[in-house]
């Protein structure tokens, strides 16, 4: 089924329902053993790993050392799976720049059960997964392909709240944590709660990833592979989204019309900068994710996460600062 919703006892049973679900609609498993796992379909490669605990999964030095009381789920794309490698050195991964290390994206967890998930996949095999970090506390993963605007070579997308090197941060410490950002939301690389990786060919910039996570090369171990993606979802201060591309500001907090609750949702919108002073391009849209405040528990939203709701014969769910399209 496409759609699939429940609870998980902790981290391993999470990951292990994943893997189930991912299974029954036609994704290969790779490998599914220790806390890491390896699916494939329609050449997307995903990889995908819980730790618990003292655990850097990543193969290079974090900046902050998880503690003993956290437990993270972690992810990269890449292209193809090697039985061989390490889980962090599958074939075609995004690398820190001018660094041979993998780098991806990870989001923090709870060592306890694990209140709901929710997971939504479409006919083109974009796979959203949601769950409850921490109670009422809402986190997420996804990847597949973008909605493409024009014709270039790549496409591959995924998501998650914090840049690798940052899953330790005291920021999204238990009884500190933050509910998830829209993916791919345009912020500061230390607060990063909706990063996103991008493969598209641009220009000189062949075969490689674009990152929303850091902004040079001194941030290599945060995901910054040498060129960033933007997106139209702004982030926490309004000088982190260039001026040349078409961004949500003074629309975002404004996503629910008052006279009649009506919601408004914005597809997440995704540029990358050409070669040196050429602008920058539209590279397509996230399919079925969408930046919304509705349910935004800081901004006051006026319904409560989880709900659905209906345009026409379409269905979405609401989520603190972003909606997915619910598919049957």
């Amino acid at each position: 089924m496409a759609y699939q919703t429940g609870t998980a006892t902790d981290s391993d049973d999470l990951l292990q329902k994943i893997v189930a679900w991912l299974s029954g609609i036609g994704w290969t498993i790779n490998k599914n053993a220790s806390g890491f796992a390896h699916v494939s379909k329609n050449g997307v490669f995903v990889n995908l790993c819980i730790t618990s605990g003292n655990v850097n999964p990543w193969g290079h030095t974090l900046s902050s050392a998880p503690s003993s009381t956290m437990s993270a789920l972690h992810l990269y794309v890449g292209s193809g799976y090697a039985g061989s490698a390490l889980w962090n050195a599958q074939p075609g991964g995004p690398q820190g720049f001018n660094q041979t290390f993998t780098v991806g994206l990870s989001a923090r967890l709870t060592q306890n059960a694990i209140e709901s998930y929710c997971f939504y996949s479409d006919a083109a095999d974009n796979i959203c997964i949601v769950f409850e970090a921490f109670p009422t506390i809402y986190s997420h993963i996804g990847w597949g392909r973008l909605n493409k605007a024009g014709e270039y070579t790549g496409g591959e997308y995924f998501f998650a709240p914090l840049a690798s090197d940052n899953f330790a941060m005291v920021l999204n410490a238990p009884g500190n944590a933050l509910n998830a950002l829209c993916p791919a939301t345009q912020n500061p690389c230390d607060i990063d709660r909706g990063a996103i990786f991008i493969r598209a060919d641009v220009d000189t910039y062949i075969d490689k990833w674009l990152s929303s996570c850091g902004s040079n090369s001194s941030y290599a171990v945060r995901g910054y592979t040498g060129r960033n993606a933007v997106s139209s979802v702004i982030g926490s201060t309004l000088n982190n989204s260039p001026a040349a591309i078409a961004t949500y500001h003074g629309m975002q907090d404004r996503t629910v019309t008052q006279a009649t609750m009506a919601v408004t949702l914005l597809p997440v919108m995704l540029w990358t900068p050409r070669d040196a002073g050429s602008g920058y391009s539209l590279l397509g849209a996230i399919p079925g994710v969408f930046a919304t405040d509705a349910a935004s528990t800081t901004k006051a939203g006026p319904v409560a996460p989880g709900t659905l709701i209906k345009y026409g014969a379409d269905e979405y769910v609401l989520y603190p600062y972003f909606a997915i399209k619910r598919e049957a």
